[in-house]
Parts: structure tokens; C-alpha cells; sequence
């Protein structure tokens, strides 16, 4: 929560108080219990400021918005401090109270005050999860952009209780789902761009000061909003199943939806979403009937970049890699996101690497991982691709085959870049040993153990002779 610094003069007198009517009837008392307020919870004594914060909320509550800003706090630190229930059960009362006010004296930040109640609603009244979800959906309706990692969260959560209670159905479940997600995309989108920039700046050594703890300020946030997704994700998991999503997703509801964006935009990232099965394989729901549909429905409405996306999925499946490759095209032309772009980058040079393509397919996993450095995937694409490739390079055994050291260095780097993608890297390690040029080859055309091979064409990499032994 941003901090506010209490000032205060001493040489306010009554008669000035009393010209601003904020401050009610005993200008000066009121005044006096805001300095108190405010230097007691400076000093992180959130609970011993409650009396003074209660004075100036009762007597005086529309001098300050800070009131209500640091109210939640002060009331907060009392509850944890109060014993007796009944009193308890008071505070709690006012806590809510204080958020509806807030609203009222103060307007402009309601969607954000009521998620912030109704989160609190779902702590301190865990029997009535019902109760907070509706405040929660009224905060979405409100504006659904302006809540926090804890406000979706909370959203969801109240959304899972009610499942399990039987008040709602896995349709409306999806629902909320979809409207956490765009919400986290909304603020993810705008902070991975907005971090790709800063962290551009920083690496060039021109980052300000200012720059620099925008830079840590956006970073934490997106790490909130990155771990509210994953718990969200784990959450769902035992609930999105393809038999469900059929229920929901099938002839009947895309032929009633075949034109609401929304709708269409919806389905594809559910039936799209990569989730483990049974034996711990990714499966997804792209096999339902309807998908096929959904998909160039949206195109057709939309061609952005998801929905380029979405075709070129399909169209990789289908095994029409040309499609898939001017879809992929058109959806990296349009992504602003840079981590979504550096994916799109992925799919397109995986895209290529089919289309024998090679040398471009290279490009565009440099450019995944220029996008994402903390991505694997592009790594152990190059080192597949290289695999893939070899032969095209070389006019004899040893300058064919030299590309598995090429490729055997990419795997090895995807193990620095992500610590726990090691296993991944070994097992492809292992495949590509066995086909480096042999030992006895390699001292046919002069090349020993720690000698360096540079590789020419469209590979152009220097590698080390090694032969493992």
C-alpha cells in the first residue's frame, strides 16, 4: 500500500479548523486525533491508534481520505488484539462498514473498495462464501482492472467453495475463470511490456534512478499476478476435463454464440488450455468438434492475434504447416505482449523446422529467446533443429555430423537458463552423443579432443570437438 506522510503544523489555530467544515463541530479535537492517528500509525502502532482513528471516523470522517485508506489496518490490528468475541464480531462489522463509506464520502476507486471488502468479507466470514462472491462479481462489473492479485484470487476462490457446495455449476465456474483471466492478462500484458522496456534500458546502462524502482515496483507486481494465475491454474485443474468443457462448449452453444466475441474468445482458451493427464502427458481439448468452428468464426470476426493464434494451432494439427506458418506470422505481427510474442515466435520456427526451413526457423527461436530469457523452450527447439538438420551442412561424415555438438551446447544452455528443465536436457544430451562424429573419423580430418569446429552455412557456429569418453 502506498504511504502517506502525516504533516502537521502547530500553528493551526481553532478559527482556521473551523473554517473548513470536514473537520465538524470541535474542529480543533478532531485535528488533534487525526496528528494522533497519524504519528501513532507512522510508527507501525496500527492497534494504539485505533481509539483517535475511531474520533476522527465518527466526528469527522470526510476531512481526510487517508482515513479511510488506513483504516482497514488500524481496524484490522484491533481485531487481532481484541479477545472477547462479542466485541470482536463489532470490529468486524465496522471493518465493513469502513469500505462503504469510503465509497460514499470518497468515490472514484469503488470497484477497487469493494473488492477490497469483499475480500476481507471472505476472511472473517468464511461460512458465507456466496456473500463475497457477489461483492466480488459487483466489483468486477465495477471495473475489473483496477482489482489486485488478492482481489482476483479471492474471486475465484469464493467461485471454487460454491462449486463445491453445488450453489453454482462448472459453467459458471468457467465464467468467473475467464473473467480472472482477462483481468490478469490485462494487467500482464501491459507489465511485460512495460518490463521488457525497463529491463532493455537496464541492460544497456542508461536506467534512471526512477526507472530502476519502477522497474522493482513492476516487476513484484507481475510476480503477484504471475502467482495468483498459477494458483488459479492448480485450482481449476481437477475440474477442466474435456468431458466437461463438451457440456459447455459443443454445436448447440456455438451456434447460439457464433457471433459474441467474448464467447468465442473464451472457448478457444479453454478448449486450448494445456493441462496433465492421468499418466502426466499435456493434453488438451482441441479434439472437441466445436473447436474447429470457434476458431475461424473468431478469425473471421477478429483476426487478432489470439485468434491467429488459434488457427495456426489448428492448422499445425491438421498438418497444413504452410497455413500454420501465415498464421503464426500474423499473430507475431500483432502481439504486443513480449512473452506472448517470444511463444508466437516458438510455434512459428517449430512451424518451419516442419517445412525444413531451417535457417529461418533458427531466427525466430533466437528472437523467442532474445523475448523470454527465462525460457527454455527455444533452446531445446534450436538444439532439435540442428538435430533435425544435420546432413544439410558439411561434405563429408565429420562436417555433417558436427552440428550434434552445436546442438548438444544449445541443450546444455536451456539447463542454465531454467534449472528445472536438467532432466529435459540430459535425455536430449544423450540422443544427440550418439550422432557426433566418431573418434576415429574425426582424427582423419585432423580434429582431436578440444579442438574447435566452426560450422559454415546456415548453422555458422564454432564448436568444441568432444567425444565423451
Amino acid at each position: 500500500m502506498k504511504r502517506y506522510v502525516f504533516l502537521f503544523s502547530l500553528f493551526l489555530t481553532t478559527s482556521v479548523l473551523g473554517q473548513n467544515g470536514v473537520w465538524g463541530s470541535d474542529s480543533l479535537k478532531c485535528w488533534e486525533s487525526f496528528n494522533n492517528f497519524g504519528m501513532l500509525y507512522n510508527a507501525k502502532n496500527y492497534a494504539e491508534s485505533y481509539d483517535h482513528w475511531l474520533k476522527v471516523y465518527t466526528d469527522c470522517p470526510r476531512a481526510k481520505e487517508i482515513v479511510f485508506i488506513y483504516g482497514p489496518q488500524v481496524v484490522r490490528s484491533k481485531i487481532e488484539k481484541t479477545t472477547d468475541e462479542v466485541a470482536k464480531k463489532k470490529l468486524v462489522e465496522l471493518l465493513m462498514q469502513v469500505y462503504d463509506k469510503r465509497n460514499e464520502y470518497f468515490p472514484g476507486k469503488e470497484a477497487y473498495v469493494l473488492g477490497s471488502k469483499a475480500y476481507e468479507y471472505l476472511q472473517f466470514y468464511p461460512e458465507d462464501p456466496k456473500g463475497a462472491h457477489e461483492m466480488f462479481k459487483l466489483a468486477m462489473a465495477k471495473g475489473s482492472t483496477e482489482l489486485t492479485p488478492s482481489h482476483l484470487n479471492g474471486y475465484f476462490l469464493s467461485g471454487i467453495r460454491l462449486l463445491k457446495d453445488k450453489t453454482i455449476d462448472v459453467a459458471s465456474l468457467f465464467t468467473v475463470y475467464n473473467q480472472v483471466n482477462e483481468a490478469l492478462e490485462h494487467h500482464t500484458d501491459r507489465l511485460n511490456e512495460s518490463v521488457a522496456s525497463l529491463r532493455i534500458l537496464r541492460d544497456s546502462g542508461t536506467l534512471t534512478a526512477a526507472q530502476e524502482k519502477s522497474l522493482a515496483k513492476e516487476e513484484k507486481l507481475l510476480e503477484g499476478f504471475d502467482k495468483v494465475a498459477g494458483n488459479i491454474e492448480k485450482s481449476l485443474a481437477p475440474v477442466l476435463n474435456c468431458e466437461r468443457l463438451a457440456l459447455i462448449y459443443n454445436e448447440a452453444s456455438f451456434t447460439a454464440n457464433k457471433s459474441d466475441i467474448v464467447w468465442l474468445k473464451r472457448a478457444v482458451k479453454m478448449l486450448e488450455k494445456e493441462r496433465k493427464d492421468e499418466a502426466g502427458n499435456t493434453v488438451d481439448c482441441t479434439d472437441n468438434p466445436s473447436y474447429l468452428k470457434v476458431s475461424e468464426a473468431l478469425y473471421a470476426l477478429q483476426p487478432s492475434a489470439q485468434a491467429a493464434r488459434s488457427m495456426g494451432r489448428l492448422s499445425y494439427k491438421r498438418e497444413k504447416y504452410t497455413d500454420a506458418m501465415k498464421y503464426y506470422s500474423d499473430a507475431v505481427a500483432q502481439e504486443v505482449d513480449p512473452t506472448k510474442k517470444s511463444n508466437d515466435y516458438l510455434r512459428l520456427a517449430a512451424t518451419q523446422m516442419k517445412l525444413q526451413s531451417f535457417a529461418v526457423a533458427k531466427q525466430n527461436c533466437l528472437k523467442s529467446m532474445s523475448l523470454n530469457k527465462n525460457n527454455a523452450d527455444p533452446y531445446f527447439l534450436l538444439a532439435s533443429i540442428y538435430a533435425e538438420g544435420a546432413g544439410t551442412c558439411g561434405s563429408n561424415a565429420f562436417e555433417k555430423n558436427a552440428v550434434y555438438w552445436a546442438a548438444i551446447e544449445w541443450a546444455s544452455k536451456a539447463k542454465l537458463v531454467d534449472p528445472s528443465a536438467s532432466m529435459k536436457a540430459d535425455r536430449l544430451i544423450s540422443v544427440f552423443r550418439k550422432g557426433i562424429p566418431d573418434k576415429s573419423i574425426s582424427f582423419q580430418f585432423n580434429y582431436k579432443e578440444g579442438d574447435r569446429y566452426t560450422i559454415g552455412c546456415w548453422i555458422n557456429e564454432t564448436v568444441t570437438v568432444r567425444f565423451y569418453q
